[in-house]
């Protein structure tokens, strides 16, 4: 019996540690996070940055690679991404010399 608890300890903490892990989408150097959700669906992290909308777009093609699709204009753009097989949103809007950033993060696909 003793057994079976932390065997199920352990696989409730291995679940929860990959959840949280993945989040960790990279972002930019001098992007300032302003709010993360970590312990439910769909995750979220959202910041800004002073850098443009297309040099944004071109971080996120380095890191993950060509978005399935992408959407939007020069003001406000969303690229759709599947990481670790999860849907991935980045949705970017710029105003007032800043751009916000959204990550969003559904559950497996």
């Amino acid at each position: 019996m003793k057994k079976l608890i932390i065997l199920s300890l352990l696989l409730f903490t291995s679940f929860k540690t990959l959840a949280i892990n993945v989040i960790d989408i990279a972002v930019p150097d001098e992007f300032v996070t302003t709010m993360e959700v970590t312990d439910e669906y769909p995750l979220v992290k959202t910041g800004y940055l002073t850098q443009s909308i297309s040099s944004i777009t071109d971080f996120y093609q380095q890191q993950l690679g060509d978005p399935l699709k992408i959407t939007g204009s020069e003001n406000y753009r969303t690229l759709f991404y599947n990481y670790q097989n999860r849907k991935v949103r980045i949705s970017l809007y710029h105003r007032n010399y800043v751009t916000e950033v959204s990550i969003m993060i559904e559950k497996t696909l």
